[in-house]
């Protein structure tokens, strides 16, 4: 019998998709500037942001994303700043978690986190697909 959380080498373990408003996002930005910022976006996509309302709309789709394919939303103590986004320098997205969300990866049995941001004109959209794995 495999362990709590084992999965198959590339089972889906959850999807999650995203559609975000950029001018929403916008608006939130400009009405509480930095509390806004600093309670949603980790410090380093703040900085990669360079205040582009599309970029923090992406990144917030990212989150959302993840937490509909985790399937649990900001429960048990899940903080918005333990899911981190960053470009690589390929411009694709790479996401890090940390805190209660990589608990929770973790017990679910995922090893790959998959994720795509597209942009147009006044809308993001993300999706994420987490896939589990043998450490072998």
């Amino acid at each position: 019998m495999s362990p709590p959380g084992a999965r198959a080498p590339g089972e889906i373990v959850g999807i999650g998709v995203d559609l975000v408003s950029i001018s929403r996002v916008r608006d939130l930005a400009v009405r509480f500037g930095d509390r806004f910022l600093t309670r949603i976006f980790t410090q380093d996509e703040i900085l990669e942001s360079r205040g582009r309302p599309v970029y923090l709309a992406g990144r917030f789709g990212v989150k959302e994303s993840l937490l509909k394919a985790l399937g649990t939303g900001l429960s048990g103590g899940v903080k918005w700043t333990e899911i981190g986004t960053r470009s690589m320098d390929t411009g694709a997205p790479i996401v890090s978690c940390e805190g209660g969300v990589s608990r929770i990866l973790k017990e679910k049995g995922v090893r790959d986190i998959w994720v795509s941001i597209s942009h147009e004109r006044e809308s993001v959209v993300s999706m994420v697909i987490l896939t589990g794995g043998s450490e072998a």
